[in-house]
């Protein structure tokens, strides 16, 4: 029940998103559109911002077409055409919310898909994650941030292919 509301409050955030600014959504706003009330909210999210960050969790580990054998290519790809398609969303946020915020929802994503080593056979690595692969995952959402503030110009499939031969370069 409890993952239920948590993707209930995901989903219905972002159909708020794409109807009303930012600034205009509130937390009672979104728990109305759930059918809970705002302490159901806080039971599960510390405030809207937790919410935003887990909302676009949802949307990058929740598609059908990604299997959990995806490769970091698949699911990154993925992530930036999610962006790209739901335009209206992101440049709400980019809009009416600080980058701060927005930097600290793409984050975790960006992490989660490229803030682990692997070797030369495609196999994680057991070590904890180092400095390299934190650089890399804040040099990759900055460069997502200025993507989307300049309107997505670039092709995902550019990007895609640059940031992963820079990648395969790094750890050669």
């Amino acid at each position: 029940m409890k993952q239920k509301t948590e993707t209930q409050l995901c989903i219905s955030f972002m159909e708020l998103l794409r109807k009303y600014p930012f600034p205009k959504i509130t937390i009672a706003t979104i728990a109305s559109e759930c059918g809970v009330n705002r302490q159901t909210f806080y039971y599960h999210f510390d405030n809207v911002y937790d919410l935003m960050g887990r909302a676009f969790e949802y949307e990058l580990m929740n598609n059908e077409s990604l299997s959990e054998g995806s490769s970091r290519e698949e699911i990154m790809r993925h992530f930036l055409c999610w962006m790209r398609d739901n335009k209206v969303i992101i440049k709400n946020i980019l809009t009416n919310v600080e980058a701060g915020y927005l930097r600290k929802a793409i984050y975790p994503l960006v992490f989660r898909v490229m803030g682990r080593e692997e070797d030369h056979d495609g196999n994680e690595k057991e070590e904890g994650v180092g400095f390299t692969e934190h650089f890399l995952v804040i040099g990759i959402t900055q460069y997502i941030l200025e993507w989307a503030e300049s309107d997505f110009k670039e092709n995902v499939d550019d990007i895609i292919r640059e940031l992963f031969s820079l990648i395969k370069k790094i750890y050669a």
